[in-house]
């Protein structure tokens, strides 16, 4: 009976045991299941944030192209048969395009030659277009210069210097209000002055390449073609009027020699006076020596 009994309690035991076993399993692979989810979800988790990090730079470089702010000038000279004809052509064209002209002038020089000047702004988006309707006027192959000046980056720094300096000015106003002592609305005051100042300097500039960059520089010199080359090469032949021009040159040299002359003569008469009575002095004195001198034993044979 005792063995008996104690063969029922073994075998209780190692059912328990198997038992216990088996609940320290699951709840082992339970513990294992939670952390592998949590994980998973930690996972997932910075996976959304880093694809919405991504997102987020994708859309401000996407904006930045789209905001880019890019100055552009461009030089151009053209040749043209009428200057008036052209210079209105293109005032015109500028005014269609919404832009307007900043200057314009025109010259007559030699012979009739005539040129123009015109500098014009233009929208940015009809920069491409205006330039080649500037290029059809002209009769030969046009000479053009064009450069851009990326000023984003500077456009993006005095923007965000903007909302810092109105954010100072904000807090300023507010302790203004809250102020209570002379001395210190007095510091609040000149600080405030100070904090406009600047704001308004980068609005200055921030409106500048605002306008800059929405609108192009054109300048645009004409030439007119010179189609009366040919009579005026023809007007240089006449022979018998260079003729008479070289003979009356020839005649007023001439007349400057001779009046060269006699000026030199009579101006310097004195001079000569004096020169001619050295010359004859020494002229006697010579002849006088020679009769003195004894004449030579060959002589007298």
């Amino acid at each position: 009976m005792w063995k008996r009994w104690k063969l029922w309690v073994f075998i209780a035991a190692l059912l328990l045991s198997a038992c216990s076993n088996d609940s320290s399993s699951k709840s082992d692979k339970a513990v294992d299941q939670d952390s592998g989810s949590k994980s998973e979800a930690k996972m997932d988790s910075s996976t959304e944030e880093s694809k919405s990090a991504e997102s987020e730079k994708g859309k401000e470089a996407q904006q930045m192209k789209s905001e880019r702010k890019v100055i552009y000038h461009a030089d151009m000279e053209i040749t043209v048969d009428t200057l008036q004809t052209s210079m209105e052509s293109v005032r015109k064209k500028v005014e269609i395009l919404g832009g307007y002209m900043v200057e314009s002038n025109t010259s007559t020089g030699e012979k009739d030659y005539q040129s123009g000047v015109m500098v014009v702004r233009v929208p940015m988006k009809s920069f491409r277009p205006f330039l080649d309707d500037v290029r059809s006027l002209s009769k030969g192959t046009p000479q053009e210069n064009i450069r851009g000046e990326d000023v984003t980056e500077e456009y993006v720094d005095l923007s965000s210097r903007l909302k810092a300096k109105q954010q100072v000015r904000e807090r300023l106003e507010a302790f203004m209000k809250n102020a209570q002592k002379t001395e210190d609305l007095l510091k609040i005051s000149g600080d405030l002055a100070a904090v406009q100042e600047e704001i308004e300097q980068v609005e200055g500039r921030l409106n500048f390449l605002q306008n800059q960059s929405d609108y192009s520089t054109v300048t645009i010199q004409f030439e007119v073609k010179n189609l009366k080359a040919e009579e005026l090469q023809t007007e240089g032949l006449n022979t018998w009027a260079k003729t008479k021009v070289l003979f009356m040159d020839t005649v007023n040299f001439l007349m400057s020699a001779l009046s060269f002359v006699v000026v030199s003569l009579l101006g310097l008469a004195p001079i000569w006076v004096i020169v001619a009575i050295v010359v004859y002095v020494w002229w006697l004195k010579r002849k006088k020596e020679q009769k003195k001198k004894p004449e030579s034993p060959t002589t007298l044979t």
